[in-house]
This record gives C-alpha cells, sequence and structure tokens, in this order.
C-alpha cells in the first residue's frame, strides 16, 4: 500500500577513475542489508550528475571558470545572486569567479539561502538581539554575534561567504 518510497544512500566520497556503478550497487545493497528493505523489479535508483560528473572527471576548474567570466563577462565587476550557500562546491567556484572578475559583488538570501538552508544556528540568532530582517551588520558586528562558522567537511569559513 506504500506510494513511492525515496531514500538517501549513503556511499563514499566518489573521486575521478572511480567505478560509480559498482559504487551505486555496493552501497545500495549494504543500505538494504542494513535497514531491512527489499529492492524489487521496476524500482528506480537515481545518482546524481555531480557523483557522475565527479567519476567521470567531467568538471571545471577554477581556472576554466576564471576564464570562462572573464571571456563572456569581460573580467570586470560581476554579481553572484541567491547562490545556494549550503553546497561545499560553493566557495570553489566562488573562488572561479573572483579569479575572471577584478570585482564581485554577492546578492544573498537572509537568514537562509534560497532552499531555506540556514546560514547559522537560528539558536545563535534567537539569543543574539539581531533582527535578520531589518539589521545590516558589518563583518565585525557579524562576528561578535555569531563568531567563525567552519563547513564540517570543507573546513571552509562559511561566515565569510554568508557576509
Amino acid at each position: 500500500m506504500a506510494g513511492t518510497i525515496s531514500r538517501g544512500i549513503k556511499a563514499p566520497i566518489i573521486r575521478e577513475g572511480d567505478d560509480i556503478v559498482k559504487i551505486v550497487a555496493d552501497s545500495v545493497l549494504a543500505a538494504a542489508e542494513q535497514d531491512g528493505f527489499q529492492l524489487r523489479e521496476k524500482d528506480v535508483i537515481c545518482v546524481t550528475e555531480a557523483v557522475v560528473a565527479r567519476a567521470d572527471g567531467n568538471y571545471a576548474s577554477t581556472e576554466d571558470i576564471a576564464a570562462d567570466v572573464k571571456a563572456k563577462l569581460g573580467g570586470g565587476t560581476v554579481g553572484v545572486v541567491f547562490p545556494i550557500l549550503s553546497r561545499n562546491r560553493f566557495a570553489i567556484c566562488l573562488r572561479g569567479i573572483a579569479k575572471g572578475a577584478k570585482k564581485v559583488v554577492l546578492m544573498l538570501s537572509y537568514p537562509s539561502d534560497e532552499v531555506g538552508n540556514h546560514l547559522f544556528d537560528m539558536d545563535v540568532l534567537d539569543g543574539s538581539g539581531v533582527n535578520p530582517y531589518t539589521d545590516v551588520l558589518t563583518l565585525e558586528e557579524y562576528r561578535k554575534a555569531f563568531g567563525y562558522i567552519k563547513h564540517p567537511f570543507t573546513g571552509v569559513d562559511l561566515s565569510l561567504i554568508h557576509i
């Protein structure tokens, strides 16, 4: 009687040249065994394009991004509007954009990015006295209220991206 069921499957970090078919199959089978679900005929297994691209080596370097930005936008001032900051690759893309431009202007959603990921711990916001809908903070004021926030996987200082 169940309708569509969607599961996220944990898998190892995929690197260029990895056997994506084997990794996906092994990961799904291990999850099915551990969590007690069965695979049936007509089940669909999807893999994000980012994982496939990484395994295939089909991605742009920061130098590729910089060259593209400079060629298409002239290398002057570039605006980035409402990026999804929770993606750990945003910092890498921003680095490439910055290499291809003299100045980068970021327009950010606040207090969360456009898909609803909060830029900082909302409990800290509640106790900070900051009104995210009216207050404009300098970096110093932001640091005083929220401190330094590092992405748990990449170690990137997210508060610098969020300002």
